[in-house]
């Protein structure tokens, strides 16, 4: 994935990679609290993320079931880089900091998040790791 998602593209995207594939009905129930727009709303959103690839569909009984094309992980890291390309190295530092205060993981989220940082670091006494004699 090349580009970012729009605020309401996450909507209808995250709708169909929880459930799908989902008929236009079924995503407005889904997605009313946060959008709340009529039927010819979605459908101009839905028309213009099948065309640029987001989507993909399939007609049943006249009716289009939608469902996602691309994965959430590659939407994530476009995602992330996009926003990391903007900072500095100590900005990328901070926002890391900050997003990860704020997060609320849960003790085995952090756990697994340390390892990473272990990893990354090339860390001594990671899991697995040894000298031989």
């Amino acid at each position: 994935m090349k580009e970012t998602l729009s605020k309401h593209e996450w909507t209808l995207m995250e709708a169909l990679w929880e459930r799908s594939p989902m008929f236009l009905s079924e995503l407005m129930e889904a997605t009313k609290a946060v959008l709340g727009w009529n039927s010819s709303s979605y459908s101009t959103y839905l028309k213009r993320m099948t065309d640029k690839g987001l989507l993909g569909y399939r007609t049943v009984s006249g009716n289009r079931a939608y469902r996602p094309l691309a994965r959430r992980e590659d939407c994530i890291e476009t995602e992330s880089s996009h926003i990391l390309s903007k900072l500095t190295e100590d900005g990328r530092r901070l926002l890391l900091a900050s997003m990860i205060e704020k997060s609320g993981l849960g003790e085995r989220d952090r756990a697994e998040l340390q390892r990473l940082i272990s990893r990354l670091g090339g860390g001594a006494g990671e899991e697995g790791e040894h000298e031989d004699a």
